[in-house]
């Protein structure tokens, strides 16, 4: 149970975890972690699987996941596996959680272990995953 919940929240930067003040305790305008400037003027495009695969590093989180979520790391490999650790506050302070899995990627988004698709986007070195209640945008710092 617990993996899946991490599961989630890692695609798709938004599912609360335990510990955490209901969304609607900060204005979703303060759900937001590390922003970055350069990411305004990103030309975001559908991504390819090309611009999936790689190891790729949080710069920004918005929405629900930003009251618990830190920081979040990825390395999608061409073979179709994954896998995540993201650096979470809870009841018991900072910790990181980790998984791993199966990830595809097509017209309908970025689908993790074949779960609900999530709107998968790049434009140069970012990558922009996003659901109703939030988004998280990564960067590549290394190809896998």
């Amino acid at each position: 149970m617990r993996s899946e919940i991490v599961r989630a929240t890692l695609l798709a930067s938004c599912v609360a975890l335990s510990g955490c003040y209901a969304s609607n305790v900060v204005a979703a305008t303060d759900r937001a972690v590390a922003a970055d400037a350069v990411m305004d003027a990103v030309a975001w495009q559908p991504a390819t699987k090309e611009q999936l695969v790689g190891f790729h590093e949080s710069r920004s989180i918005e929405g629900d996941a930003a009251l618990s979520l830190r920081k979040v790391y990825y390395v999608f490999l061409a073979d179709g596996r994954y896998t995540g650790a993201a650096l979470v506050e809870g009841d018991e302070g900072l910790g990181f959680q980790t998984l791993g899995g199966t990830w595809r990627l097509d017209q309908a988004g970025l689908s993790l272990d074949g779960g609900e698709p999530a709107r998968c986007e790049a434009g140069g070195a970012f990558l922009r995953i996003q659901v109703a209640s939030g988004a998280i945008v990564m960067k590549r710092i290394e190809d896998a």
